[in-house]
């Protein structure tokens, strides 16, 4: 087959692009010049497919004021492990499952040294260093490294180190940590939040990235009062853009993700209290302590849905796990 100049120019799709260039291979011909542009176009094409799904990704992001630093998640870090052991097990859980995925692949082995960036209090690396070689703990929030180092101690775990870092702003190339580890895991952190940060995991990883997601969250206690006492939307119960535009910009990288989606549904009874109606008037807020006054409010509201004093929160989510191997 012999591609003319304007079978170029009125071509708008990529993929069809790719043929014209796959074809070249097989024995399709075109001018030197022809397949040079060709190249270019393609290029061109996929660089705005990436910059395309950067933008939605960051447009979709929660417009809830909530600024991501040292001083939010020290804040956040205080009631982070108040769950009770019911809940805390069901959490626990997903960990346990996410594990199984990790060894049925082989991303993780006793030869493996991992980081997880944005580690929170540890319980996904706690797992993680029981079979690696050796894992890294990172977290822009210090006192978030201290829970995680406790719940290192508590199992007895020394295969661990831990580094004070906003991955956001770290300059990969001018770090130690190019191509230093076999996986880079990061799970419910605002230290993944578009192309620049995916190009960043890339490199600092020699084989694996993984990324675990929302896809949604619905929470019903939040819910209710978002609305009902903070007179605010309900977010949409798909949350943001970023597992479709995560998995897109891979695709458009070149690499071929894998995704699952994992469901987890939690249901507790609690005493209601002020404190419980402080927790969920902070998960409406996000971006500052409540006052004692909108604390007030929440608690009168919640009693409306209470029975005998106490109260049901159900959670619902499902997340996405996403796996790409860098080597692709």
């Amino acid at each position: 087959m012999v591609y003319k100049p304007w079978a170029v120019l009125e071509t708008k799709s990529p993929s069809v692009l790719k043929r014209m260039l796959f074809e070249r291979d097989a024995g399709s011909t075109f001018s030197g010049t022809v397949f040079l542009f060709l190249v270019l176009v393609v290029d061109d094409m996929e660089n705005r497919d990436i910059e395309y799904f950067d933008r939605l990704w960051f447009d979709s992001q929660p417009k809830d004021g909530m600024v991501h630093n040292r001083e939010t998640w020290d804040r956040m870090a205080e009631g982070w492990k108040k769950d009770p052991p019911e809940v805390q097990a069901a959490k626990n859980q997903q960990c346990i499952d996410m594990m199984q995925f990790f060894l049925e692949r082989g991303v993780i082995t006793e030869d493996s040294n991992v980081i997880d960036i944005g580690c929170g209090s540890g319980n996904y690396a706690s797992l993680f260093a029981k079979t690696a070689n050796w894992v890294t703990c990172s977290d822009v929030s210090p006192k978030m490294l201290e829970l995680c180092k406790g719940t290192m101690d508590e199992q007895g775990i020394e295969n661990v180190d831990y580094i004070d870092c906003d991955f956001l702003t770290l300059d990969v190339d001018k770090s130690d940590w190019v191509k230093k580890y076999d996986l880079v895991f990061t799970s419910l952190t605002p230290a993944m939040d578009g192309a620049k940060s995916i190009e960043k995991v890339s490199k600092v990883s020699r084989r694996w990235c993984f990324n675990n997601s929302f896809v949604y969250r619905k929470d019903n206690l939040r819910n209710a009062v978002m609305e009902n006492v903070f007179d605010k939307p309900v977010t949409n119960r798909w949350g943001n853009s970023s597992t479709y535009c995560l998995f897109n910009i891979l695709w458009q990288m070149g690499l071929t993700p894998e995704i699952r989606y994992y469901k987890e549904v939690i249901n507790h009874e609690y005493d209601l209290t002020m404190e419980m109606a402080k927790g969920v008037a902070i998960n409406v807020i996000r971006d500052r302590e409540p006052n004692e006054e909108e604390i007030k409010r929440t608690f009168a509201y919640l009693e409306t849905m209470a029975v005998d004093g106490r109260i049901t929160k159900t959670t619902e989510s499902l997340f996405s796990w996403i796996l790409w191997n860098v080597g692709d």
